[in-house]
């Protein structure tokens, strides 16, 4: 069997418990409050960027990962495994792909012989770490490198997302909604339902109201044609852990036979534009006939 060394970046929102189990690596991103910069998930956990983003008078701003330290990691790994993968972030949002494949065109270059896939998932977060978790599995499980990467890409198609935030601040800090729409939607208390199309996130509903927002989002979870309802599987990402825990009860109260697959936490590069309270909710889509 082949030795294949599997990376994600900062993007895919994997636990370090979540990496080790799998043997998955992790490329960080940089999170930048003014003039500190802190090496996301090294430098910088999960609830200290949430304390920070919520006491900061400035969005934090996140960057890609410096060309000459991922060249370094990649460089190490093409000499000592017979394949490298790496499934990166949506180019649409960041270079990280580009900034990937570059690096792996200078060491083919030094080293013909060496294997060295960079997989642009034009996705974000849970999208990411179940494409790479399905991988390790695959590959665990006997299959060649080309076999395991074809059906482990088949995890972008096989969910649905369903995003809620909190607060549009965050949205319009980041420039990703009009200022304007920001505060009409902060008075009439909507909300924006978010998904990802084309490999940005992008708004496809609108919820008004404060209370009983996740039942309201799981009506629309129910109500849409792309809900399997024969296999009702679920991943809830959050950035509140009482937000996920009280999805989860939902969930499993509204649809008999429920099944959560596995909860992820928002990091800081979703986080910057999403907020703190944020919920997303993964939901099995119906298969293509």
């Amino acid at each position: 069997m082949s030795k294949v060394k599997i990376f994600v970046d900062t993007g895919a929102d994997l636990s370090e418990e979540l990496l080790k189990k799998y043997d998955i690596d992790i490329i960080n991103f940089i999170c930048s409050f003014g003039e500190k910069s802190y090496v996301a998930g090294e430098e910088l956990s999960n609830a200290e960027f949430y304390e920070m983003l919520l006491s900061s008078s400035e969005l934090p701003k996140t960057s890609q990962t410096a060309p000459v330290v991922m060249y370094e990691k990649l460089s190490k790994a093409a000499k000592e495994y017979d394949s490298v993968v790496f499934f990166t972030i949506s180019s649409e949002a960041s270079g990280e792909y580009n900034n990937a494949r570059m690096n792996a065109e200078i060491i083919k270059e030094e080293n013909p012989d060496s294997d060295i896939r960079i997989v642009d998932t034009m996705s974000y977060s849970a999208y990411i770490g179940e494409t790479a978790i399905k991988f390790r599995e695959l590959l665990n499980a006997g299959n060649d490198v080309d076999t395991a990467l074809s059906e482990a890409l088949k995890m972008l198609a096989y969910y649905e997302v369903y995003i809620l935030v909190d607060s549009l601040k965050f949205l319009q800090k980041g420039g990703r909604i009009k200022k304007t729409a920001a505060i009409v939607g902060e008075l009439l208390e909507i909300k924006p339902v978010l998904s990802i199309r084309d490999g940005l996130i992008d708004s496809i509903e609108k919820i008004r109201g404060k209370k009983k927002m996740i039942k309201k989002l799981l009506d629309l979870i129910e109500e849409s044609p792309e809900f399997d309802s024969v296999n009702k599987e679920f991943i809830i990402v959050e950035s509140n852990k009482s937000y996920g825990d009280e999805a989860e009860t939902l969930i499993l109260e509204k649809f008999e036979g429920a099944k959560i697959n596995r909860r992820y936490e928002f990091g800081p590069i979703i986080g910057t534009h999403i907020g703190n309270n944020a919920l997303a909710i993964l939901f099995r889509k119906k298969a293509r006939t």
